[in-house]
């Protein structure tokens, strides 16, 4: 038996990894330095939501993690290991998708979500939607946790090029039925959520 490298299949084929969190307050749940300072998560979260729509510094999705990161004296990827163009970035503790929440970090290899919604019309006809999103390799903030897998992250460079967004992703595989209205989602690649820790 080889040794686990904290990378697991979920059922529908989609890999994520699963490293146990180190037990009692750490990261963004460990005590800050004064009573009125913010929490750690929402300083990171507020300094993406104050650059939305510009670019920051070189426009990589790297550099907006790590910035709003060091900003908020959490460790960066730089603290976990060499940082090189290609390399899965560790930006702290690794959580589940069920303990994710503001201001964690995710980190994308080959990641790919597909959503077909179709909505029934009372007279027998329907409508479908479809739509998808790739993040070959990548790195997000998450602003929000939506349920259902669903997650609002903010980032850059998302398409290629582009200033700080927000976006709702999908990092679960689901079918979801509302009414008349149903939704199936397909989430395919590799993907890590990470808890910053204090520096």
């Amino acid at each position: 038996m080889g040794d686990f490298d904290g990378t697991i299949e979920i059922d529908d084929g989609t890999l994520a990894r699963t490293d146990s969190p180190v037990p009692g307050p750490i990261g963004l749940d460990a005590p800050s330095g004064s009573a009125s300072e913010p929490a750690m998560s929402t300083r990171i979260v507020g300094y993406a939501q104050r650059q939305n729509g510009t670019r920051v510094g070189n426009g990589e999705c790297f550099t907006l993690a790590d910035r709003a990161l060091k900003g908020a004296g959490a460790k960066s990827a730089a603290d976990f290991g060499t940082v090189t163009r290609d390399a899965d970035y560790k930006w702290g503790t690794s959580v589940s998708l069920t303990d994710l929440q503001p201001g964690d970090v995710v980190q994308f290899r080959g990641y790919r979500y597909d959503r077909e919604v179709t909505t029934h019309h009372s007279d027998g006809s329907f409508e479908t939607y479809d739509d998808s999103q790739k993040r070959p390799h990548h790195t997000a903030i998450v602003e929000r946790v939506d349920g259902n897998g669903a997650v609002t992250v903010l980032e850059q460079n998302a398409p290629e090029g582009s200033p700080v967004v927000r976006s709702q992703l999908f990092f679960k595989s689901t079918t979801i039925d509302e009414n008349d209205r149903s939704t199936k989602i397909k989430v395919q690649g590799t993907f890590w959520f990470y808890r910053p820790q204090q520096k």
